[in-house]
């Protein structure tokens, strides 16, 4: 049995539109015997409503929490109120907007003409106004209006932290070190009883560097950042150039 991972922005979709090929190409795959996660930073509500269908599993929240099926948890990791506090006390003094996420919703905090933008990129009434005291926090996006705030928040959390821009839109979702979408593979691939070498991995983005690392063969689309394309086993076609359908095929999955 081999296990199958993937990104969903710039890699399985692009927002929630998945090319007919990787509709077809994952269908195969499922049917072949492999076992398909998907492995993002969005939240498990989101990835549910949106792309039930394309999985057995799913990593969320950038490898802090895991589920296969529709009710089994495999790893459970939410950050800390300590670490949730550290980071506000990093990011309120430069002014920097963001918004943390539970695995149901966004919590958002900051300059009030941030709140569109951010809340743009999920489901409607998923993103929240105000950070309530005793929620149960995986991971968190910031917004940044130039290069200059985006300098000062890798600056702020350089020690902590790996951010991971969204292209032109002026957020990125941020990856907490201790746990990440590597460590979430890992703990899968052993949970499930499957050896490393039977597990697959496709990214785009640099959030996916620890998930290609950690994975048997890691796989980055023709559309990825240049420095995960150094590191891949393997570089696909872009995503609208069949490029989860080429990637299967070259290793024989599909």
């Amino acid at each position: 049995m081999n296990l199958v991972f993937f990104d969903i922005d710039g890699t399985l979709a692009i927002r929630k539109d998945v090319p007919l090929s990787a509709q077809k190409a994952l269908h195969d795959l499922r049917m072949n015997g492999s076992i398909v996660f998907i492995c993002t930073g969005r939240s498990l509500t989101y990835v549910r409503k949106n792309f039930y269908k394309y999985a057995n599993g799913y990593i969320c929240s950038n490898g802090r929490y895991a589920m296969m099926g529709c009710c089994e948890t495999l790893y459970d990791m939410p950050l800390s109120k300590e670490q949730v506090d550290e980071i506000r006390r990093r990011l309120d003094p430069i002014g920097c907007s963001y918004a943390f996420f539970t695995q149901d919703s966004g919590y958002f905090a900051g300059n009030e003409d941030d709140f569109a933008p951010m809340a743009s990129a999920w489901d409607p009434g998923f993103m929240k106004k105000g950070i309530p005291e005793d929620m149960k926090a995986y991971n968190f996006d910031v917004c940044f209006s130039s290069r200059t705030m985006y300098a000062k928040i890798e600056e702020v959390l350089k020690d902590m932290c790996i951010l991971n821009p969204h292209g032109p839109h002026p957020t990125a979702d941020v990856t907490i070190l201790g746990a990440d979408k590597g460590t979430a593979l890992r703990a899968v691939a052993e949970k499930l009883g499957v050896p490393i070498e039977n597990t697959y991995a496709f990214g785009d983005g640099m959030n996916d560097l620890c998930m290609l690392e950690a994975a048997g063969h890691g796989i980055a689309m023709g559309n990825a950042v240049e420095e995960l394309k150094a590191k891949a086993e393997f570089v696909t076609t872009p995503i609208l150039e069949d490029g989860v359908k080429n990637g299967l095929a070259h290793y024989g999955l599909i």
